[in-house]
């Protein structure tokens, strides 16, 4: 860490060397010589809300797969290692050091009103970006990091400590962002949003202060409880039109290629290269979450969305290894033509890369399945990567506000709040075919009321525990894209219930491993277990699998 100081100025100003003409780089000052007098705040603003979306892009693809979002090729040790943070944990620290020079740009323009808006946003970010560190790592550098002449070694906080640190940092934020609005600030660039406006960002820190208290909420119930009544009482995310997310486009011809990662690796000439979990498709696919994972005969309206099928024929022979040795699989193949894997299955990887199946067209702006059953790489009717990273969406404040009711007698209706939860995200993924022939596969306002009714009699007729797995379901389901937020879910619930992985896996990561990068730097900093705990997973060892 104590290296990331030296080259954060040249990193908070790439995005000027990327998108500005000649005759703008000729009146810049050299990058080796910026300065707060310098800067422009745009700039560097910008270049944190691109770092942030590459953040949580790379803590999602390892989270993704140990939650059976997708598969995961053989054992837990597999997928987090001591590489596996390398890069968000870099990033991470050099968009700190970014926030703090545009902090000090503010300073240097109080005299002129300063830019509260763009502290605001920026302190918003730091919040959830630090949140996630401890979210994943557990106790990091905080009051010490990025001091690399008083602290070239930095001391880890406490997890808790940072927490409770980036909570106050969100009020802030709200502050300044408030006060932009009575100084009418200086307007800045806003990547996620497209139109700045600074209810969003409001609604969005307010909303984190809930995500935030309720991962509490097994630490300290009382504090969690008022912590969310008091959030919620205010500007929430609780329409999709406020929903934070990064929006990719349809352009694959400027680098660096603004399309989907789900789509580059789905429908371009090498073939998918991700496979998909049975167990989530067998959730979407007309099956049941309790074991032995029993069929239930309704398809979820989401499912032709989320996957695309590119094969008419069901996997055989050598797509279908499993098949020697059923006995040791909970699915092999769930039916109605998805390909997928079993949770961990190690066998031999065909050549199915044509075949399998792979992202449909939400979130990541390929293709709506009505049973073309043509490769990726050949449909014509998608939406180009013009998807989206869903980062925070109303249905997630939703579906986090059910489960404060229940569990902790938070104010609002639990089954009001989770019914809201589920249509918000039917109507946002339903909106993302609009324009493209869905034929008559299209979700319809019967499919929302038929699926909404059934699940709201499941949650009445089920005890306390049994409406806590319903709730965590319908909130893994509709967070499809994310892999943050059902990785917390998971630890801190125990739901949804999920496949065992089938062959000896290893313990479950209960929080990920320090980069081997930051070890070898600084002697601080020793190596943990992936049974390690973050401060608000209080649950027992062996919890979940």
């Amino acid at each position: 860490m104590k290296n990331i100081l030296k080259i954060t100025l040249l990193s908070a100003f790439i995005a000027v060397f990327t998108s500005c003409e000649t005759s703008e780089l000729e009146l810049l000052v050299s990058p080796n010589n910026i300065t707060v007098e310098s800067a422009d705040p745009n700039f560097i603003l910008n270049d944190i809300q691109l770092t942030f979306n590459g953040i949580v892009g790379g803590y999602s693809a390892p989270s993704r797969q140990i939650t059976r979002q997708v598969n995961q090729f053989s054992t837990y040790n597999g997928t987090v290692t001591e590489t596996t943070l390398q890069g968000e944990w870099a990033q991470s620290y050099q968009m700190f050091a970014n926030i703090d020079l545009l902090l000090g740009v503010n300073e240097n323009t109080l005299d002129a009103g300063g830019i509260p808006y763009h502290v605001g946003m920026a302190q918003i970010i730091e919040a959830y970006a630090y949140m996630l560190l401890v979210d994943y790592v557990g106790d990091v550098p905080f009051s010490q990091a990025n001091k690399p002449s008083e602290f070239p070694n930095p001391m880890v906080d406490d997890g808790a400590t940072i927490y409770n640190a980036q909570l106050d940092l969100l009020d802030e934020a709200i502050a300044n962002l408030n006060l932009g609005i009575q100084t009418n600030a200086r307007l800045p660039e806003d990547i996620f949003y497209g139109s700045f406006d600074a209810a969003n960002w409001i609604a969005l820190a307010n909303s984190l202060k809930i995500r935030g208290y309720l991962n509490m909420r097994l630490v300290n119930a009382s504090a969690a409880a008022a912590g969310i009544n008091s959030a919620q009482s205010g500007n929430i995310i609780d329409q999709n039109s406020e929903d934070f997310q990064f929006m990719y486009t349809a352009s694959g011809t400027e680098l660096p290629d603004s399309r989907h990662p789900f789509f580059t690796g789905s429908y371009l000439a090498a073939g998918a290269g991700q496979r998909m979990s049975n167990n989530f498709l067998d959730l979407l696919n007309a099956g049941d979450d309790q074991p032995p994972f029993i069929e239930t005969g309704e398809i979820d309206p989401r499912t032709r969305y989320y996957i695309y099928r590119q094969d008419s024929a069901p996997p055989s022979g050598s797509n279908l290894p499993c098949a020697s040795n059923l006995s040791n699989y909970d699915y092999c193949y769930v039916g109605n033509l998805y390909w997928g894997r079993d949770h961990a299955d190690d066998e031999g990887l065909p050549n199915d890369g044509f075949k399998r199946s792979v992202y449909g067209i939400y979130p990541g702006g390929g293709a709506f399945d009505s049973d073309l059953f043509e490769q990726a790489r050949a449909t014509t009717d998608n939406l180009g990567g013009a998807g989206i990273r869903p980062f925070y969406l109303a249905s997630f404040t939703k579906f986090s506000l059910a489960e404060a009711a229940l569990t902790l007698g938070t104010n609002g209706n639990a089954a009001t709040l989770l019914e809201e939860g589920i249509r918000l995200s039917m109507n946002k993924v339903r909106d993302f075919a609009d324009g493209l022939d869905s034929g008559p596969f299209e979700m319809t306002n019967g499919d929302i009321n038929d699926y909404v009714s059934r699940v709201l009699a499941e949650y009445a007729a089920a005890n306390n525990d049994g409406k806590l797995a319903i709730i965590a379901r319908e909130y893994y389901l509709a967070a499809w894209g994310n892999g943050t937020e059902p990785y917390n879910l998971y630890r801190r619930t125990g739901y949804p219930n999920l496949q065992a992985p089938i062959i000896p896996a290893g313990p479950f990561p209960r929080a990920f491993r320090y980069p081997d990068t930051e070890l070898d730097g600084n002697p601080n900093i020793q190596q943990q277990p992936a049974t390690t705990r973050v401060f608000w997973d209080t649950n027992p060892a062996g919890f979940i699998d």
